[in-house]
């Protein structure tokens, strides 16, 4: 099929009973949630919109906001969901790059691009639709496989918010990939625990939703105690948990990563930042037997997963590497590993990771530069038009030809004249015993660039014993001058360490040491 509505229509119309949505005591099934989404479109199409126009959703997970999705996939209509928790700054700029015709939102709110519907009053959703029905939806709109399906907003390397906008062509092919992980994918229920902005959520929506899985939302964001939200997995009857690592890391902290705490669990899969192989191995032996554990990678401008690694004894046991591997390349990808003069690299060394395929996205929205800075022409392809996603991303492909994580090009720093990968200092001090996560940064100060570390660990660790290991594993131009422990590391929105936030946390700190 050539686009995700049509898919979305097969599937419910197939099973039109079965339970779409689970909302603790409330079930929303398929023929419902299809309904729900045709009486939306018929009042988009009603306000004016038409293939291609923009609508923005800032809006908690509820059976609205997922109708909202389905019918803006209906009309092709590009639909971007934004952080409910935003400083109102930020969603300024993200709307003034979107310019969205209409935007649902549940805060207080304004549009200087269209109209706005305020969300956050019960009952909005009933005025808002009024009394048009199911059957006044118009004909679903031609979107082809190139057609945007959604625009997903990241950081910026310039300090602006980034909108990656990913073709349906992606997302067919991630959820063609998601059917091949089970014997039959209808029967599963798929936790929605990821932000609705967060690339992440796209795997429980496409793979999930759309492949005819019913969903289990959680809102974290909403619900801070971890104990709540195993508590909703269990009375969903979950068995598909997709999260980031920290997230089970938090778990796991309060004693909740347990097959007692998740007895319904029975794929635990993981992505966005690398899971420290020490913690990971506790997380595997405590699920054999009960759950399988699925480590995928991707970003978020190839449509969310490219690449995935069962992780197994195998896997945990190759000494090589801090993080397990992040397995071969998905059918309807492929890849290079690129020097700095954009030169492939001998297999076994580390080079940039480029990514190409049906499944590369169309660009970033309104914002040519950092297009052209990341979706660039093959470079060893000068007959014909083929773009490629530059990921900076450092891998080293193995003989089998499995990807691992070496780091981030655009972390390089330079200290002193020393050109230094900040996450080979993380992964030295994370191989100091209890420690579960670290940090490296630059601080500044009256002599220049100095190296902090800032770390967690599940037991008082000395800064003796950091040292000692940045000593045995690191040259003395990247050992840290200042270590630091703390209970948490700062975390984005979407629950992934925050480099930033723990830099500005250390210079505070190092003020008082210095």
């Amino acid at each position: 099929m050539s686009n995700l509505w049509s898919h979305f229509a097969c599937v419910a119309g197939g099973k039109p009973d079965a339970p779409a949505l689970i909302f603790g005591s409330t079930t929303i099934s398929f023929g419902a949630l299809a309904n729900l989404a045709e009486r939306h479109a018929a009042r988009l199409h009603a306000e004016g919109l038409r293939c291609g126009d923009v609508v923005a959703l800032q809006l908690p997970k509820s059976e609205e906001a997922y109708a909202l999705l389905l019918a803006c996939l209906r009309q092709g209509l590009p639909y971007v969901f934004v952080d409910t928790k935003n400083p109102a700054e930020r969603t300024a700029r993200i709307l003034a790059r979107l310019q969205p015709h209409l935007f649902f939102s549940a805060r207080e709110a304004e549009n200087p691009y269209g109209r706005t519907v305020q969300a956050s009053e019960a009952g909005w959703s009933a005025d808002w639709l009024g009394d048009i029905s199911h059957e006044e939806a118009p004909a679903p709109a031609p979107a082809t496989g190139t057609h945007p399906a959604y625009v997903m907003f990241t950081s910026g390397s310039t300090g602006e918010p980034k909108g990656a906008i990913m073709p349906h062509q992606g997302i067919l092919s991630l959820m063609r990939w998601g059917r091949s992980l089970f014997a039959e994918i209808g029967a599963e229920r798929f936790t929605a625990i990821n932000p609705l902005h967060f690339d992440n959520s796209v795997f429980d929506t496409y793979c999930g939703l759309l492949n005819g899985a019913a969903l289990v939302p959680i809102e974290t964001s909403q619900t801070t105690n971890p104990a709540s939200w195993t508590k909703t997995i269990r009375q969903g009857n979950a068995s598909v948990m997709f999260a980031v690592p920290t997230l089970f890391l938090i778990l796991d902290s309060v004693g909740l990563l347990t097959a007692k705490a998740l007895p319904t669990v029975r794929l635990f899969s993981f992505g966005g930042e690398g899971f420290p192989v020490d913690r990971l191995k506790e997380f595997h032996d405590r699920f054999v037997g009960h759950a399988q554990l699925l480590n995928v990678y991707g970003p978020t401008e190839t449509s969310c997963i490219c690449s995935s690694h069962p992780i197994d004894k195998e896997a945990l046991d190759f000494s090589g590497s801090s993080f397990p591997p992040l397995g071969h390349m998905h059918e309807e990808f492929d890849h290079l590993i690129l020097d700095e003069a954009q030169v492939p690299v001998q297999r076994g060394d580390p080079g940039e990771l480029w990514i190409g395929g049906p499944c590369v996205g169309l660009g970033y929205y309104r914002n040519p530069e950092e297009t052209a800075s990341r979706f660039l022409q093959h470079p060893l392809q000068d007959a014909y038009r083929s773009i490629w996603y530059r990921t900076g991303d450092l891998v080293v492909e193995d003989h089998e030809g499995k990807l691992w994580f070496r780091g981030r090009a655009d972390n390089q720093v330079k200290v002193r004249g020393h050109r230094i990968e900040l996450e080979e200092i993380d992964l030295a001090v994370q191989d100091v015993p209890g420690v579960s996560r670290a940090v490296a940064v630059v601080l500044q100060s009256p002599e220049g660039g100095e190296l902090g570390v800032a770390f967690t660990a599940n037991r008082e660790v000395t800064d003796e014993e950091v040292r000692e290991v940045c000593k045995q594993r690191l040259p003395s131009y990247m050992k840290p001058t200042y270590v630091f422990q703390l209970d948490d590391l700062p975390r984005n929105a979407n629950g992934k360490v925050d480099r930033m936030a723990t830099r500005a946390l250390l210079e505070k700190a190092s003020k008082s040491v210095r």
